[in-house]
């Protein structure tokens, strides 16, 4: 039988029966290496997309990922190892066939090594396997930005820890030169330059241990406005009173006394959302509660597990023997980091669900959990800037704030050491963009995160995507009697109920806000509250809650053209927008305005129930109308004529007009 052997600790090269395979054509190399980069695990095929040609994209880029994958299995006869999965390709591997994994099995059974001797025998095994930059060669900007960092941090991580083990060991002098090459390739890496000045020190070079601390000293000074940590401190102040020093243990900053515990109390009377419950604790075993049901999650395993013969268990899938299983299994040495986005329209309750997930997903993660707000649409503050919100996060995670670095690379890396051994939950909630998330996401590890926003963050590699609907009717009726109080809607009709949500657009921050001035006001009954849901001069208002106001701040958030087609689109009496109505409503390219369109869907401030085919939520909808108003009157005109002429047109032709009669995308 045909075994192929593949590296990627270093350039990518592959091995068939010890005869090297060439792999020369660019695509194959990055479609190869995106997947061993993810071994055992389903790659899903967008990921594929994205690493293979980024935003330059084919027509059909599925048709040509299933063209490449073809080649790459008959190139190297890998019909057994790349497995086509329902969402995706999967690669089949046993340890021995794979770098990546011999080298994460080899860490694992080094952490639960009996002693230092076989623990350093086996990290230089580990270390020994590199030859280079993770997949050196491929050309996928994409996959060195995002999927090799990690992995290199992990390596110097090792690195450091091997280098303490011989240390231990009296080998200092053979320490030096290594280390002062590690210090020139990574010299913000203060553990590196503290085991340095202590190889210098422990072999009689004191002078020059201390010439190196005046270097780090002044580079750190220079290049990021700080000081040296106090261990680098500690170890200067005991060099120059010539006393002995010890060998550094792990250098990191201890972490706080308590695990941040920073998750915020779920929203009263929190109804449904069982599916989305599921799809987001679903590997952790979580009992998922809806309302005053439980109903109990997927089952997993946790901690750690043991590997059986080739078996080797990687990301987010447990092998055992040469089987693969995918899903969410608990993994050996570097766990699977799950990422799980939720975006949908203002008030459609992001923010409940994430909370009541992460309450969920909290016993699992005793490593603590993590909340920040990036405030993508707060009334009074900008957005936060990720170097600010690394700032907090690194502090909350008990890194004292003289020792936060000042560059974003630098405290992403920081942030990234910290998490890597610990079972940390992430809450990123109202985020702007990828770009703002970035930098936050841990490296790997047994970490979860959970991200809200008001737009579809599709430039995120993430486990879950969701996005949120209003409220079923029955779970929306359910919210509003719990809100109001059951003294307040007993024996009302369901009829009556019924209309008071869909007034609501069956939003829970419309439902929860006018249940409130229901409660607030003992006299009014739902009739009387049905009238003034139906007068468009009372908002939806209570308390600093309003629906306008959230619907302001998405509004405000967009960009002046797309405002522009948000305030036209205001203007059209239909329901319905066709991509040809609207193009002539803004006077654009139908292609231009399909664009604006397919960026306003993505804020979620407009619908696509067919293909081509927009409409807005009614309460939007009503907002966008209060936006159109401040058209002026002779733009207003010429957009209705133009849009006048457009279904004229149509009619004359013998076709259906789209946009207030039918669908017809021009």
């Amino acid at each position: 039988m045909t075994t192929v052997r593949f590296s990627v600790l270093g350039p990518l090269t592959a091995v068939q029966d010890g005869t090297p395979v060439p792999v020369t054509v660019g695509k194959l190399r990055v479609l190869l290496a995106t997947l061993l980069l993810r071994p055992n695990e389903v790659v899903p095929a967008d990921l594929l997309a994205e690493r293979l040609w980024g935003r330059r994209a084919p027509v059909n880029p599925r048709k040509v990922l299933r063209t490449y994958v073809v080649r790459l299995r008959q190139t190297l006869d890998l019909r057994d190892v790349i497995v086509t999965m329902p969402d995706g390709y999967l690669a089949r591997l046993r340890t021995d066939q794979l770098d990546l994994l011999r080298f994460r099995a080899l860490l694992h059974e080094a952490g639960q090594a009996a002693d230092p001797l076989t623990e350093r025998r086996l990290l230089h095994e580990a270390l020994a396997l590199w030859r280079g930059p993770v997949c050196a060669g491929v050309a996928s900007e994409t996959l060195q930005q995002i999927d090799v960092p990690p992995l290199a941090e992990l390596h110097v991580h090792t690195l450091e820890r091997r280098i303490e083990l011989d240390a231990g060991l009296g080998e200092h002098a053979s320490l030096v030169a290594e280390l002062q090459a590690l210090t020139a390739e990574h010299p913000f890496r203060e553990r590196l330059w503290a085991q340095l000045m202590t190889a210098l020190y422990r072999t009689g070079r004191q002078a020059e241990a201390l010439e190196t601390y005046r270097t780090v000293f002044r580079l750190l000074q220079d290049e990021l406005g700080i000081t040296p940590n106090a261990e680098l401190r500690r170890l200067h102040q005991a060099m120059l009173a010539q006393s002995p020093v010890d060998t550094p243990n792990d250098l990191s900053d201890p972490p706080p006394p308590f695990p941040p515990r920073q998750l915020p109390a779920g929203v009263p009377a929190f109804v449904g959302r069982a599916d989305e419950l599921t799809a987001l604790t679903a590997g952790t075993g979580a009992a998922t509660v809806t309302g005053d049901a439980a109903a109990t999650g997927v089952a997993a395993i946790t901690g750690a597990a043991a590997v059986t013969g080739d078996a080797a268990i990687t990301g987010a899938a447990a092998v055992t023997g040469d089987a693969a299983i995918t899903g969410a299994a608990a993994v050996t040495g570097d766990a699977a980091m799950t990422v799980s986005a939720i975006d949908g329209m203002p008030g459609v309750g992001k923010t409940a669900l994430a909370v009541r997930a992460a309450h969920l997903l909290a016993p699992h993660h005793p490593g603590g959990q993590l909340f920040l707000n990036l405030r993508a649409h707060s009334q009074d503050d900008p957005p936060l800037d990720p170097a600010d919100a690394l700032d907090r996060l690194l502090r909350a995670l008990g890194l004292p704030g003289e020792h936060v670095p000042e560059r974003l690379d630098d405290r992403a890396g920081l942030y990234r050491s910290l998490l890597a051994e610990r079972r940390v939950l992430v809450v990123l909630d109202d985020a702007a963009s990828e770009a703002q998330v970035r930098p936050l996401l841990p490296g790997g590890g047994g970490c979860h995160v959970l991200i809200t926003s008001r737009r579809r963050l599709s430039g995120l590699d993430v486990t879950h995507a969701l996005s949120l609907d209003p409220l079923p009717a029955a779970d929306a009726i359910t919210l509003f009697a719990r809100t109001a109080g059951a003294g307040r809607v007993a024996g009302s009709p369901r009829h009556l109920l019924a209309a008071v949500v869909e007034h609501c657009g069956r939003l829970p921050l419309a439902i929860r806000v006018t249940a409130a001035r229901l409660r607030s006001h003992p006299t009014w009954r739902l009739t009387h509250l049905l009238d003034r849901l139906g007068d468009p001069r009372q908002p939806l208002r209570a308390g600093q809650r309003s629906v306008t106001a959230a619907l302001d701040l998405s509004y405000r958030n967009l960009d002046e053209p797309q405002r522009q087609a948000y305030r036209l689109l205001g203007l059209n009496p239909a329901a319905d927008h066709a991509v040809g109505a609207a193009a002539a409503l803004m006077d654009t390219h139908p292609v231009r305005t399909e664009r604006l369109l397919e960026q306003l869907l993505d804020a979620h401030l407009i619908e696509e129930p067919a293909p081509g085919h927009y409409r807005f939520h009614h309460l939007v909808r009503a907002h966008a109308t209060q936006a159109a108003a401040t058209v002026n009157a002779s733009e207003r005109r010429a957009a209705l004529a133009r849009l006048l002429a457009h279904h004229a047109r149509l009619a004359s032709e013998g076709t259906q007009a789209d946009g207030a009669i039918g669908f017809r995308r021009t």
